[in-house]
């Protein structure tokens, strides 16, 4: 076994876990943006944060808004915890054949 390739497999599965974490976080904070939308009532103003504006939207707007990226970070999510399930696999195998080779 390499210990070099090793030691960069661990800490890119590190990166990769510490990516998922935060899209996890953001994907949590979109999720709980998107029920408070859902519970206004029609015709209440609403704002979206555009860079450092306030922007006045309409309510079907800010939800497909809100659900696009929703949608998005879901899908990256997805693809990071399958990347996370291959690194760690490729990690295993690589302890597994440094154990049988001692």
């Amino acid at each position: 076994m390499n210990e070099e390739e090793f030691e960069e497999l661990r800490q890119r599965l590190q990166v990769e876990t510490t990516q998922k974490q935060t899209m996890q976080l953001q994907y949590n904070d979109l999720k709980r943006t998107i029920e408070e939308v859902e519970k206004t009532k029609d015709g209440t103003d609403l704002f979206q944060l555009s860079g450092q504006i306030l922007i006045k939207k309409d309510k079907g707007d800010i939800l497909k808004d809100l659900k696009d990226k929703s949608e998005i970070i879901d899908f990256r999510l997805k693809s990071s915890t399958k990347s996370i399930e291959e690194l760690t696999n490729k990690l295993q195998s690589m302890q597994d054949s440094s154990k049988k080779s001692q």
